[in-house]
Parts: C-alpha cells; structure tokens; sequence
C-alpha cells in the first residue's frame, strides 16, 4: 500500500480523469498549493503512476488507475459496511470512509466483502470496483438530462456533500426510489417532479448529481 497522501492522489486524478488534470484543477480539488501538487505529480510520474505533459497536466498510468480503483473499492465497500451494520446515514458516510479506506488490509477488505454478500453498488449508488479494479459498464443517465413524464428509478445520488444529502434524503430522493418529471423550467431548467403523492421542485445543479434509468 501506498501513503495516505499518495492514495489520494491517485483517487483525486480518477475522480476528475479520465482527461489530463491540470495543477490548478488537481490543487483545487485537495485542497493543496499548487506547488505541493507540482512536486507530488513529478514523484508520481517518477514512480510510473501518472503519466504528466507539461502545460496539459496529467493523467493515470494503468498502473495508477488500478491502484486509484482500490482506493475507490475500499471506501465504498467501508460506506456499505458502515451503513448495513451501523445504521450511518448516506450523509455522514463519505466522511467516516474517507478516514478508514487507507488503513483497511486486504485481508479485512476480502472479509468485508464476503460478510456484505459482494455487493456492486455502495449506499449512494455508485459502482463498487472489483478486486481486479473492473467496473461494470455504467449506463445511469443525469436526472438533469431526463425525459418528462416517463417512470424514473433514482441509481445514485452524490457522496461527498452532506448538505445536498440531507435535502435529498428529506425529500425522499435516494436510490432505488420512483419518480417522474412533470415539466422543465426553462429559464433556469429546474425540475418539478412527483414522487409518490408529493410533488417538489428540483435545480438543475442538483439534479445534476442526481443519475437514473428508466424502461423505454
């Protein structure tokens, strides 16, 4: 296993890949001077895990992507467990899994697994890695880019901001849940959707982070 800072790197350059990141992009997103992230790039391009071209930014080697996708097995098997076996909530889940994914073994990950029955989507609805770092072929579609009045099934709902969670989650928007858009604001492309007997308003910039399928 690599280090902490290392593995989130790596997991940093899969989330916003799979197109070159740039330094300012890369820094943003940890939270991290730019100057830190310049000399980390150069380690990891050194160590054959990200592929770096000069005024592009850089990108995951094979090598980087799979070590990335551990990363991204482990949180997600972690959200699972914490939320089957703790009752957490899908708000205080990414969190929680954030501190324990670089210290979990490969022993207690496999343990993990068998225990959770192997499961291949986390409580958000997001695609867990296979050991061998395969994902299946995603098809979710955004609600932003959904049909109206068709029966839509809610597949994911975004990890990492608590705030969105817990309004999604008091409107009953989580995975597995039903639901239809009735029309599309045109001024600002919000959506007025039904589900069960309610009906709520929904913004684009969160329907955004919202993915589903629906039957033709």
């Amino acid at each position: 296993m690599y280090s902490v800072a290392i593995e989130d790197y790596l997991k940093s350059l899969w989330k916003l890949g799979p197109k070159d990141v740039g330094t300012q992009e890369l820094a943003s997103h940890l939270d991290i001077k730019p100057a830190s992230v310049t000399k980390m790039v150069h380690r990891l391009t050194e160590m054959g895990l990200v592929d770096h071209t000069p005024y592009q930014g850089a990108s995951l080697t094979r090598k980087g992507e799979l070590e990335a996708l551990s990363v991204v097995r482990r949180h997600r098997l972690l959200e699972t467990f914490l939320s089957q076996t703790l009752g957490l909530g899908r708000e205080q889940l990414h969190v929680e899994a954030e501190r324990l994914e670089h210290a979990l073994s490969k022993e207690l990950e496999a343990s993990i697994a068998e225990y959770l029955g192997n499961p291949t989507r986390d409580p958000h609805g997001h695609p867990i890695p296979s050991p061998n770092g395969e994902l299946y072929d995603e098809t979710d579609l955004p609600l932003s880019d959904s049909p109206i009045n068709m029966t839509l099934t809610v597949m994911q709902v975004p990890d990492n901001d608590s705030n969105i969670l817990s309004w999604l989650e008091n409107n009953g928007i989580h995975p597995g849940i039903k639901l239809k858009i009735i029309s599309r604001d045109d001024f600002d492309g919000g959506l007025n959707v039904i589900i069960g007997n309610s009906k709520i308003r929904i913004s684009s910039s969160i329907a955004s982070l919202v993915k589903i399928s629906f039957e033709e």
